[in-house]
């Protein structure tokens, strides 16, 4: 009996939310991995899909996880030096704005490995790993323009940090390759996370002819629906958020990252350097339409089908252009 309560205890552990912090673990020996995330798990986007990340490795490995959601800049480097502290051997900065504050723990615990995403400076035991979901929005690029029917479509992200530079570049890329003479227009609301000014950026390029949005912010789709137009989901599958609208999604699965970056860190083979996981390695994908596909003319499809395996095969590659943009 008392090994059956023993062995429940350490199930309900590992799902429940510690109050402090937001972090939760799974009890398990050998190295612990932590995340500071920027917005809460439940966004179906950018923290979603670091949280899974987290917990596909937990599940791989049996390594002891943890995490920390809704953490500010300002407390970044706070929560990150506590979970190094705290012995956690690998700690992932989930956020492009968090890379000075890994870095300045990781002068101080130099027995630590750090992950910051896209960071601008590495050290010995900091390395970076980047979302090469460009890819995935070259592919969403050619979709909108060649499914709009008013050939403006709309992009609406958060902040100009490098990966949402090159997502814009290569969703104008992409567009431009379906329908020269397309015009795509581009938001950055200046916050990673402001639903109701996401939404009121959309409605803004809707009323200005896009009647195809790139949704790289929640709430993006919102707005999607209530103009009725079609929005192209990103991080994860965001049809749910919207079934009539969303007609495809740029998934990334971190998994396979993490996983590997674990692993790496268990076997001391660890190195300082730009983890990228993207089409050719199974990460960035299109989600399913759900039937929204009937919308969008055949050769369309077809073309996307075929950039896509080329990507996959190496016979193409995506422009990587990380540039300024008024």
């Amino acid at each position: 009996m008392f090994k059956r309560l023993k062995a429940g205890l350490k199930v309900a552990l590992a799902v429940l939310p510690l109050a402090l912090g937001g972090t939760a673990m799974a009890e398990a020996d050998g190295l612990k991995v932590a995340m500071v995330l920027p917005g809460p798990i439940s966004d179906n986007d950018w923290n979603s899909v670091g949280y899974n990340g987290l917990q596909a490795a937990a599940k791989a490995l049996g390594v002891e996880v943890a995490y920390s959601e809704n953490v500010s800049d300002a407390d970044a480097e706070r929560i990150l030096r506590d979970y190094a502290s705290r012995g956690y051997g690998l700690i992932f900065a989930h956020s492009f704005s968090f890379g000075d504050a890994a870095l300045n723990v990781a002068e101080d615990f130099p027995n630590t490995t750090f992950m910051a995403g896209t960071a601008k400076e590495l050290a010995p035991n900091l390395g970076t790993y980047s979302n090469p979901d460009y890819q995935g929005a070259y592919l969403a690029g050619m979709l909108g323009a060649g499914a709009s029917k008013t050939k403006t479509i709309g992009w609406v992200g958060g902040m100009p940090a490098p990966n949402m530079l090159a997502n814009l570049h290569a969703y104008e890329a992409g567009a431009k390759a379906m329908v020269p003479d397309s015009k795509v227009l581009h938001t950055f609301i200046g916050s990673w996370f402001d639903p109701p000014k996401a939404k009121e950026a959309a409605i803004a390029q809707v009323e200005q002819g896009a009647d195809v949005l790139s949704a790289q912010g929640v709430g993006v789709i919102d707005a999607a629906i209530a103009k009725n137009v079609f929005a192209l989901g990103a991080m994860t599958d965001q049809n749910h958020l919207g079934p009539k609208v969303v007609l495809t999604s740029v998934t990334w699965d971190l998994g396979p990252l993490v996983t590997a970056v674990a692993k790496a860190v268990e076997d001391k083979e660890w190195k300082s350097q730009n983890w990228s996981y993207g089409i050719a390695e199974g990460s960035v994908k299109l989600a399913d339409f759900h039937g929204l596909d009937a919308g969008v003319p055949p050769d369309v499809l077809k073309a996307v089908q075929a950039k896509f395996e080329a990507i996959k095969s190496g016979a193409f590659t995506v422009p990587l252009d990380t540039s300024n943009v008024e």
